[in-house]
């Protein structure tokens, strides 16, 4: 039986605690908790009165570990989010497995240092995006990466659907701030959509950002975000997201060389070219002499099943990896593909001009990370 603590039961927490509390996971179980308050208490009363001990902090829940007091063989972490990286650090050097909620911590420099821990421990690092175990997601993957439709051309997302009213971030003392949540929509919501973006269609070489902070909410961070990007093989894209836009819509179109991709609610359309132009749509732009064609495409649809439980399937996927039985949905190195990307979006904000994204592993990384992180210290009030 694999022995599970949850550090940090907030909203997400405390899911996560239930999950493991209601023995939705075989073969795991809730093993601590830290700092469980109010409402949240009340939904795992059963498992405190079952005997779950409550921790005032990570560092008390640790020190019970190191004493032999308490047995756990792996953490999930759903903290503030500075808080991360010392806690997996601290984790992975007590001989336990991660699995942290997004992001892997608000700089690149963080999700870094998580990944060496990870290394040096030989434990298993996973990250909590749950959005990739989403059927629809998956199949625009498994389409894109087959190359049955040519090369990426454009990227369109509009993802308004985070929508939040102000007492949302009146709720807790660390929401919207930049020295407490370190960001915004576009690091505490929508960084699922950034990371579906990179693992769908790769990270883009440079981009150019326009955040706007406080534009619809009395706070500091940003809550409204227009991004263009660029990629190595000169496709281009667009990504737009806010909590203040009703209705909200989540619109995902791609572009590629024979097909035009639209991913909204749940569905995939798929307006195919080659029937209507009977060639390559390259060769019929250079060769076609009706000077006012207007492509319509051949379209499909496909929709795929839904997926109930994204949670439960990546706490089962983690004790899966453990186990030596299954892989983890997202492995813990994927968190700062997602990071830089966040982190370069800011960055161009801020210093007003487009911003190259780093090679991981490269001097140039270092570089962006000291140059990140003194334009995050420059922002904060």
């Amino acid at each position: 039986m694999i022995k599970i603590a949850v550090i940090g039961v907030g909203n997400m927490g405390s899911k996560y605690a239930q999950i493991l509390q209601d023995g939705l996971i075989d073969g795991a179980e809730l093993s601590a908790l830290t700092r469980v308050r109010g409402a949240y208490r009340e939904l795992l009363q059963k498992a405190i009165d079952s005997g779950v001990p409550v921790f005032e902090s990570a560092d008390a829940l640790f020190e019970a570990v190191e004493s032999g007091k308490l047995a756990v063989d792996a953490v999930i972490i759903a903290t503030p989010h500075f808080a991360h990286e010392a806690i997996a650090v601290s984790a992975f050097e007590k001989g336990l497995h991660v699995l942290c909620d997004k992001p892997s911590g608000v700089y690149s420099r963080q999700a870094r240092l998580m990944e060496e821990a990870a290394d040096r421990s030989g434990k298993v690092f996973s990250m909590v995006f749950n959005q990739r175990t989403l059927p629809v997601y998956i199949k625009l993957k498994e389409i894109v990466e087959s190359g049955r439709y040519g090369a990426l051309k454009r990227v369109n997302w509009v993802v308004t659907d985070w929508y939040r009213p102000e007492q949302y971030y009146k709720s807790s003392s660390w929401h919207a701030t930049w020295d407490k949540d370190g960001g915004g929509v576009l690091l505490n919501q929508c960084l699922h959509n950034l990371d579906l973006l990179q693992w769908i269609c790769g990270n883009p070489k440079r981009v150019q950002g326009f955040c706007h902070e406080g534009r619809f909410h009395d706070i500091e961070v940003e809550d409204d975000v227009t991004a263009y990007f660029e990629w190595e093989n000169g496709a281009t894209g667009t990504f737009i997201t806010s909590t203040g836009d009703a209705p909200g819509i989540n619109r995902l179109e791609l572009s590629l060389e024979e097909a035009l991709i639209v991913c909204e609610n749940g569905k995939l359309r798929i307006g195919e070219v080659a029937q209507e132009m009977g060639c390559k749509e390259a060769e019929y732009r250079k060769t076609s002499t009706d000077f006012f064609a207007k492509i319509k495409g051949t379209w499909s649809e496909i929709v795929p099943e839904t997926q109930p439980q994204p949670y439960v399937e990546v706490i089962k996927r983690f004790t899966d990896e453990i186990n030596g039985t299954g892989k983890s949905v997202a492995d813990g190195r994927e968190g700062r593909k997602s990071l830089l990307l966040s982190n370069a979006i800011y960055l161009s904000s801020w210093e007003r001009e487009m911003v190259e994204l780093p090679v991981i592993g490269s001097d140039v990384e270092r570089s962006f990370e000291t140059r990140f992180e003194s334009a995050l210290g420059q922002n904060e009030p």
